[in-house]
């Protein structure tokens, strides 16, 4: 099974610079990420794994100046989130690559998030993460 695997383990093929393979094939900048991304998410927040998390494209929330215009950025690497209804309990801060597009664009982050997450890193900067979450009475 030599250099035929993937996921958290890498590819069993020796080489290191790659290691950090996320499921759409991109290397995260940083462990916490590439770990991150290999979460299984749950359907709903009545799943009973108990792990009320998706991974999901997240807005910048700052505005980005690229080539003397005004850009909002979403991230082209997944981030766990709490599902709608759940709160976070703990997060963390990650490193992740943004793609950015002209104010006046109409994409938006539930845009195709797959397509999102093919685009070109912009810029790199920190997301906040959700690493745990509590399920409201309202969770849908």
């Amino acid at each position: 099974m030599r250099g035929q695997t993937c996921g958290l383990c890498g590819k069993a093929d020796g080489e290191v610079r790659q290691e950090y393979s996320t499921p759409n094939e991109r290397v995260s900048r940083n462990a916490t990420s590439f770990a991150h991304s290999w979460v299984l998410p749950a359907k709903s927040c009545h799943d009973t794994s108990e792990c009320y998390m998706q991974l999901d494209s997240v807005k910048l929330e700052k505005q980005i100046s690229l080539e003397g215009e005004e850009s909002k950025c979403y991230t082209v690497e997944p981030v766990l989130r709490c599902l709608p209804g759940c709160l976070p309990v703990r997060t963390t801060s990650v490193t992740v690559g943004y793609h950015c597009v002209p104010l006046d664009s109409n994409l938006n982050r539930s845009d195709g998030l797959s397509s999102i997450y093919e685009k070109s890193i912009d810029v790199s900067e920190t997301a906040e993460s959700h690493l745990a979450c509590r399920c409201t009475p309202q969770c849908t």
